[in-house]
């Protein structure tokens, strides 16, 4: 027991997990295939390029990690360069996409959210974002939000 006032020492305090996205594309115990090939990469667009070179090492670091296929190392470069530059709508698109490899559908959808909210008028930024969205909720087997993001996509 701790007198009043004390906390808990840090090394003993629970860590807190990310929720863990409870619903995948599951049929008949086996996982959806991803829905068609859609190139729902991100590239960089003008207005949406970092000035800090410590941000520019650690994208291309992700691009490298995810071209070879270590999605979790480019998660973790992403996420560094995020604590960085936490309003920066490419990085958060750029973690959505890598999420979606990862069949994280619903975290992808969130960050692209995310990323649209900061997005501001990049148009096409928003437009990877919802086809991206469209994808996602495609593969969770939501078509009614799945519709959504494509009507977006013809609307705009």
């Amino acid at each position: 027991m701790f007198a009043v006032g004390c906390t808990t020492p840090r090394s003993q305090a629970p860590v807190a997990k990310p929720a863990e996205v409870e619903e995948r594309a599951v049929v008949g115990g086996e996982a959806l295939p991803l829905p068609e090939q859609r190139d729902i990469s991100v590239k960089p667009l003008p207005g949406q390029r970092s000035e800090s070179p410590v941000v520019k090492r650690l994208l291309a670091s992700a691009d490298t990690q995810q071209r070879s296929g270590d999605v979790d190392g480019a998660a973790n470069s992403l996420e560094r360069a995020l604590r960085i530059e936490p309003r920066n709508a490419l990085l958060w698109s750029r973690l959505a996409n890598v999420r979606f490899t990862q069949k994280d559908w619903r975290q992808a959808v969130q960050l692209a959210a995310k990323s649209n909210t900061l997005a501001a008028n990049n148009r096409n930024l928003r437009r990877q974002n919802w086809n991206l969205m469209a994808s996602a909720y495609d593969a969770l087997g939501d078509e009614a939000s799945a519709q959504k993001f494509r009507e977006k996509l013809r609307s705009e």
